[in-house]
């Protein structure tokens, strides 16, 4: 039986994590439009580039509207010589991220040990959302656009532990974005970096919390 660890608290980011790569379903997209490699995120970064995060983080935070986020983003690819259709523009970005991965049952294993489960998410709308699923792995949800603070901003991670009831110290936390980890590792977190090697990440995390990692011929949960 496992060594149980003072750990009492898990917070997992959603796209990039809970899904595959977030770089792939805009690669699928920009494939899909003949936009070069890249090019999407490029611009979506330009726009961004404020102390406030521009663009993205006044979608991030809930302040602009989703359709008034694609109109923006499609000026941006159309000034650029890439006409796309508006309508469903964050849907068809998005339509690659669906629910994978062992961290999923890494979650489940973890509640079912006594652990606090949490997600912490920046969000672009939250239509993508797998709600059921979401319910059955974590006790709390921390959505960015839902209370107006966005990582890496110290207080969303504050809050997220505070709605957990777990201290800072006392929780892992799972990004891919190595900024978000830098700041949680900078606040206590035993904060862990998915860099898309998805078992790696599994094994990690779940020693960290004392419980057995998904097994070698473990099928991720995969929906898309």
């Amino acid at each position: 039986m496992k060594e149980v660890l003072p750990v009492k608290g898990l917070l997992l980011d959603y796209g990039g994590v809970l899904t595959p790569p977030v770089r792939g379903s805009f690669q699928a997209f920009e494939a899909a439009h003949g936009i070069p490699d890249g090019h999407v995120l490029e611009l979506l970064v330009a726009a961004s580039r404020s102390a406030d995060g521009g663009l993205i983080g006044a979608l991030e935070r809930g302040e602009v509207e989703l359709a008034a986020f694609e109109r923006e983003v499609a000026g941006l690819l159309g000034e650029a010589g890439y006409p796309v259709v508006v309508d469903r523009l964050l849907a068809d970005l998005f339509g690659q991220l669906y629910p994978a991965g062992r961290l999923w049952d890494v979650a489940r294993r973890a509640r079912a040990a006594g652990v606090r489960t949490g997600l912490l998410s920046n969000s672009w709308g939250t239509s993508f959302y797998p709600q059921q699923r979401l319910a059955e792995h974590f006790d709390v949800q921390v959505i960015s656009g839902e209370v107006g603070l966005r990582k890496p901003d110290p207080a969303i991670y504050h809050l997220a532990c505070e709605r957990l009831g777990v201290a800072a110290d006392q929780c892992v936390f799972v990004d891919d974005l190595p900024r978000n980890v830098e700041v949680a590792r900078s606040l206590g977190m035993l904060a862990v970096w998915h860099d898309g090697d998805d078992p790696a990440t599994a094994r990690a995390v779940a020693g960290h919390l004392g419980v057995d990692a998904p097994p070698a011929g473990f099928a991720p949960v995969a929906t898309g």
